[in-house]
């Protein structure tokens, strides 16, 4: 029994760390994720104290450094412009809880493993996506767990009968859509790297979990199809490298058995469920819009899409906001949801460049970290600048996570700390 109770354990503690969920019988203010952060701060306190210092990888406190730039450009806006707006001006709140919630999960994960890898991580973020879908297929289709969960959390589940929308414990929206993607990346990169190993049940298991987030996902959050095609787009460049003299090895025959096998069987559900099932079949039509509208009108294109390219795309008008912003970016004030948009209505261009930056010095710093990542950095770059085409917000939750896991690249220099001894593990 704990066997399997453990990870269960884990594995809510995973998703509620990824999936923050606001729950009745506590504060409204109070989520799962601040939680977990609070437990995570007085871990790292606590280890403080064992060990008698503070100690934080280079990664760490360079990120640490951009985002405290990021929020004092964004406060110096506001100031500027005389409004009270501070979304983005108390950002590095938001960066130290983020941070604080991975060491408390990685602390936990690593008492159980003894090490926590990349491997076991996505291992832990795939199961925590495929139930989130299973959870959101049995709110939609069973009443008693749909009314178990509205009694369970704050918000959300009007609105999303409201707009007809599925939704599992917490996740729901562009923010699962966002985190299903980033997830997506991860899977494909462990099945790139089983072309080494070829363990065949772990890459079973792994392909399936891909097709489950691919397909439920976007029932959930038509986002998810951005880290699918980035997903796909990685297995398939990594699958098709023919060896010298263009000789298509027996590994990667086997693998692309499998993979087709798999794609057939979850094709010819949906076909059948499709015909038979018209809840399936909405949801279908929903998921997948615009390749139906490909497929019927010979048109690539979404009711979403069509607003976001109407009436979205909403610039500064003189050159003063385009520099520093106009201070303002909550409350729907422009009426557009796209990043690129609100980040420089909000603090211009400059806070705009100093977000970007961040990013990318995050996740191509995980290049030393972890072997044969340069793509999945590369990946998680094109990630963060396609999802400010729909959206504003960031995946600053999976870089905190993985600045916490143990590496698997030999350290740069000799006085790298060990990674039982840092904040952030290297």
């Amino acid at each position: 029994m704990r066997k399997y109770l453990i990870p269960l354990l884990l594995g809510i503690l995973v998703s509620f760390f990824i999936f923050q969920v606001q729950f009745r019988f506590l504060p409204a203010s109070l989520n799962t994720k601040k939680i977990i952060a609070g437990i995570g701060m007085a871990l790292f306190a606590w280890q403080c104290i064992q060990e008698r210092t503070v100690l934080m990888s280079r990664r760490t406190i360079v990120s640490a450094l951009i985002a405290v730039l990021f929020s004092i450009w964004c406060l110096f806006c506001i100031t500027a412009n005389g409004t009270d707006d501070d979304s983005y001006a108390t950002y590095w709140i938001s960066f130290a809880t983020w941070l604080g919630g991975a060491y408390g999960v990685c602390f936990f994960l690593r008492h159980k493993y003894g090490t926590f890898e990349l491997s076991r991580l996505t291992d832990y973020l795939a199961c925590v996506c495929v139930a989130q879908c299973i959870i959101a297929l049995l709110i939609d289709n069973i009443p008693a767990v749909k009314q178990l969960v509205d009694r369970l959390i704050y918000g959300g589940p009007e609105f999303y009968d409201t707009i007809d929308r599925l939704y599992g414990f917490g996740a729901a929206l562009d923010s699962a859509g966002i985190t299903f993607s980033v997830v997506l990346v991860l899977i494909a990169h462990q099945i790139a790297l089983l072309n080494e190993t070829m363990q065949k049940k772990r890459l079973y298991l792994l392909l399936t979990a891909f097709i489950l987030i691919t397909v439920i996902g976007n029932m959930i959050a038509r986002t998810t199809v951005i880290g699918a095609g980035a997903g796909l787009f990685y297995i398939l460049i990594s699958y098709f490298y023919l060896r010298r003299g263009g000789v298509v090895s027996t590994k990667q025959l086997r693998f692309f058995s499998i993979f087709f096998t798999l794609i057939t069987v979850a094709i010819t559900i949906s076909v059948i469920l499709y015909h038979s099932n018209p809840v399936f079949r909405d949801n279908m039509r929903f998921a997948f819009e615009g390749f139906f509208n490909w497929a019927e009108t010979g048109e690539f294109r979404t009711d979403s899409t069509d607003k976001l390219n109407a009436v979205m795309w909403i610039w500064p008008q003189d050159t003063r906001s385009w520099i520093i912003g106009t201070g303002i970016f909550g409350h729907f004030e422009y009426a557009t949801d796209i990043g690129y948009c609100r980040f420089t209505l909000y603090c211009g261009l400059i806070g705009l460049a100093i977000f970007s930056i961040f990013f990318i010095y995050n996740h191509l710093s995980l290049i030393s970290k972890f072997r044969r990542s340069w793509i999945l950095a590369l990946l998680l770059v094109a990630l963060t600048f396609i999802i400010w085409l729909k959206v504003a917000t960031d995946i600053f939750f999976i870089d905190a996570l993985l600045f916490c896991l143990d590496g698997d690249n030999v350290p740069e220099t000799e006085d790298e700390m060990n990674p039982s001894e840092e904040l952030i593990q290297e």
